[in-house]
This record gives structure tokens, C-alpha cells and sequence, in this order.
């Protein structure tokens, strides 16, 4: 189903489904989800995704009309709730308020700059504002002499295993409405077949006043059950059971204690 127009599609691709927010609410009538709930199908303009990467042994999978709680560390009461973050985009986001190095802020929410954070489902990307990356990069770098952001025109790498990298840097958190979603240094580290290790966290290139975002993809919520409600205009983020002890979400200032 193509809401407004499809460009570029494969050979094998017959449509798109449009499962952001709707732009136009006198169109609301054609949007896919409410057309489900109005018909009957589903009782809830809701849809939500479980996403995988080959190596978690799990089929990705999007569920019409609600969520799984089994699919949710701690089930239900594992979700947390947050209010879609307005944006220029008119797409799902939350607010980015700040990132940390371990326990250390990149960014102090209320003293620095918020920018919106774009939930993508269709992405791979995990990317953030080039003034926090600087921030970021330059950590990554006393702990990785040879540490090369140069070679690749996106990602930094490091010609060394990812076991060894990864005991070297520091879980990176994202603050996101309030909330802090953690990625230990193996879920940020990709190992590429060449001997190098890369990071997957890189600077937003994008031109205009939209390289000011962070941007996050499946990179991120591979990690995260992630629920979109349209009717109260919602996102929901818990766990997903596969990552349970890779990652972590608190609030500000109730960080876990590290081993």
C-alpha cells in the first residue's frame, strides 16, 4: 500500500505501508491503521516490532493491534511510555535531551541543545548530532591510540578484535524524554570480516538543519520492543527478552552499578 508516493522500489516490491504518523488528519479515513480498527480487524490503532539481527536466533516480526508482553523483560510493566516528540519530519520521535560515556554526559539536558530523535524501523542507522559525536570520538580515542575515523567516510574503526575493543571503551546512553537507554560496547561494535572492528554509533551527515538529529535505527531497537500508538499519539520501548543483559534503561541519576 503506497500513502503518498513510491520511488525506487525493488523488482520485487509492490508497495510501501506508511506506518508513520499521519500528516493529514482530514486523510485520517486512508491511514492503514485506523482503516484495520475502523473495519473491525484490530481494537487498537497500535502496531508494534520486535526486530532481529541473524545472529539473535529470532524471527523480527510486526504485530497489528497491540504488543507481546512475552517479548518484554518483564512483561508489560517493562514498557515505558513516552508522549511522540513534535518534529519537522512529522515522523515517530522521541525528545534527545543528551548522551553519556559510561556515567560521564556528553551533553546536559537543560543546558544544552535538545534535538529530536527519529525512530526508524526502516533503518540501520544509529546516528547522533556532530557536536555530541565529536564529544564521543574523542573518548573512544584515549582509549584507542590507533583508533582511524578517516579511512571510512562514516564509520570509525579499530584494527584490533572487538573483544579487545569492547574492554576498552564504555557503554554509551542515549537520553531520550526523559529516560536513558544504555548499549553495552559489544551492541555498538560491529566485527567486519576484514580484521577491523567498527563502531556502528557515527555522525549524522545529513545536510540543513536535519544533521541536528539523532537518528535511531534497528542498530538501536534490535534491542528494544517498540510499540506506536496512533490513536493517543504514543511510542512505548522495554527490553526485548533477546538483549536482557545488553543493554539497560533508567532514569537519570539511577544508573545500574557496574559489575
Amino acid at each position: 500500500m503506497a500513502l503518498y508516493k513510491s520511488q525506487g522500489l525493488g523488482k520485487h516490491s509492490d508497495g510501501i505501508l506508511g506506518l508513520s504518523p499521519h500528516k493529514d488528519m482530514s486523510k485520517k479515513k486512508l491511514h492503514y491503521l485506523w482503516s484495520l480498527k475502523d473495519n473491525g480487524i484490530i481494537d487498537n490503532a497500535m502496531v508494534s516490532f520486535s526486530v532481529t539481527s541473524k545472529d539473535m536466533g529470532e524471527t523480527p516480526y510486526a504485530l497489528f493491534g497491540g504488543y507481546n508482553s512475552t517479548q518484554i523483560v518483564g512483561g508489560a510493566a517493562g514498557l515505558k511510555t513516552f508522549k511522540n516528540y513534535p518534529n519537522w519530519l512529522g515522523t515517530w520521535a522521541l525528545e534527545g535531551q543528551g548522551m553519556y560515556y559510561g556515567s560521564e554526559p556528553m551533553q546536559k539536558p537543560g543546558e544544552d541543545v535538545a534535538y529530536p530523535a527519529i525512530i526508524d524501523t526502516g533503518s540501520s542507522q544509529l546516528s547522533i548530532p556532530p557536536d555530541v559525536f565529536d564529544k564521543i570520538q574523542a573518548n573512544w580515542a584515549k582509549a584507542l591510540p590507533n583508533l582511524d575515523c578517516t579511512s571510512d567516510q562514516t564509520f570509525c574503526n579499530a584494527p584490533e578484535s572487538c573483544d579487545t575493543v569492547a574492554t576498552k571503551v564504555k557503554p554509551i546512553g542515549f537520553q531520550m524524554s526523559d529516560f536513558v537507554f544504555e548499549l553495552n560496547p559489544d551492541q555498538y561494535l560491529y566485527r567486519a570480516s576484514e580484521g577491523k572492528c567498527y563502531f556502528v554509533i557515527h555522525k549524522c551527515r545529513l545536510p540543513g538543519k536535519n544533521k541536528d538529529l539523532f537518528l535511531i535505527g534497528d542498530a538501536f531497537l534490535r534491542h528494544f520492543y517498540s510499540v506506536y500508538d496512533f490513536d493517543k499519539d504514543q511510542i512505548s520501548l522495554g527490553i526485548n527478552t533477546h538483549s536482557q543483559g545488553k543493554v539497560s534503561m533508567y532514569k537519570p541519576g539511577e544508573r545500574p552499578a557496574e559489575a
